[in-house]
């Protein structure tokens, strides 16, 4: 907490944190067209991928949970690179989470690390509504001839009906605002399909108005979500510790 106070988040050192994270994959090459084939050599450094072979979640396409991105066995081939690009997405968000805690502490990657910034994007259905935003819109920017919606997302928000409005629309701008970036990351990588053709946003279906952060907008918000989250441990330890030790023994389980 004291490390905290003191180290600010700077635009200067947001960027270099994404540029760490195009970096880990070694390879950049020229960026291509989202071929199964080319995103499963994009997402090597960053993810593994495979079937959900335990049928965890039936009704859907795929699913990211503990650096691993799982496809449904019925998911059709042709749906398969937006799927990826969607739970490529999630990780990358989170990812955008760890790299700025390990920029604050000053500290290497390490599984406490990651089971904390996994911890801290499902913490609250705030949070969850910006993540499956920020999935959601990079599926939509690279693949939009094969998007079907922001259907996931506006379950969240059907199921939740008690939420703050307020705090929805400065969720969803604060995904709007990271999904820039993360879109930022992988055009690295891959190009959009069919990017000279005039494509209009079916965000508008949310039902919310969706405002872009400025930059020091987007720094304080992140910069105040992993603070409150280490204010919440800090005042809460005997409950949350057992948790955070939770999520941590599941990260090396799914990660050995």
């Amino acid at each position: 907490m004291e490390i905290l106070e003191k180290i600010p988040l700077t635009d200067t050192s947001y960027d270099t944190i994404l540029n760490n994270i195009v970096n880990i994959n070694p390879e950049i090459t020229i960026p291509a067209y989202p071929t199964i084939p080319v995103l499963l050599k994009i997402i090597k450094p960053y993810v593994r991928v495979q079937y959900d072979s335990e049928n965890k979640h039936p009704n859907f396409l795929s699913f990211y949970s503990f650096n691993k991105i799982f496809l449904n066995r019925t998911t059709p081939s042709n749906m398969i690179p937006s799927s990826i690009i969607h739970e490529l997405a999630h990780h990358l968000f989170n990812e955008i989470i760890k790299q700025t805690i390990m920029h604050l502490l000053n500290t290497e990657k390490n599984l406490y690390i990651e089971s904390f910034a996994w911890y801290l994007t499902l913490q609250n259905k705030y949070l969850e509504i910006a993540n499956e935003y920020v999935s959601h819109k990079v599926q939509e920017y690279f693949i939009p001839e094969k998007f079907n919606g922001y259907t996931s997302l506006i379950k969240i928000l059907m199921d939740n009906d008690d939420l703050d409005t307020k705090k929805i629309e400065t969720a969803l701008s604060f995904g709007s605002s990271i999904s820039d970036d993360v879109i930022f990351i992988l055009e690295h990588f891959i190009k959009q399909v069919n990017n000279n053709m005039p494509h209009i946003s079916q965000d508008n279906t949310i039902g919310y108005p969706i405002y872009k952060f400025n930059t020091q907008q987007k720094i304080d918000a992140l910069y105040t979500i992993i603070y409150k989250t280490f204010e919440l441990f800090y005042k809460n330890k005997k409950d949350m510790l057992p948790l955070l030790d939770q999520f941590n023994q599941s990260y090396i389980y799914y990660n050995i």
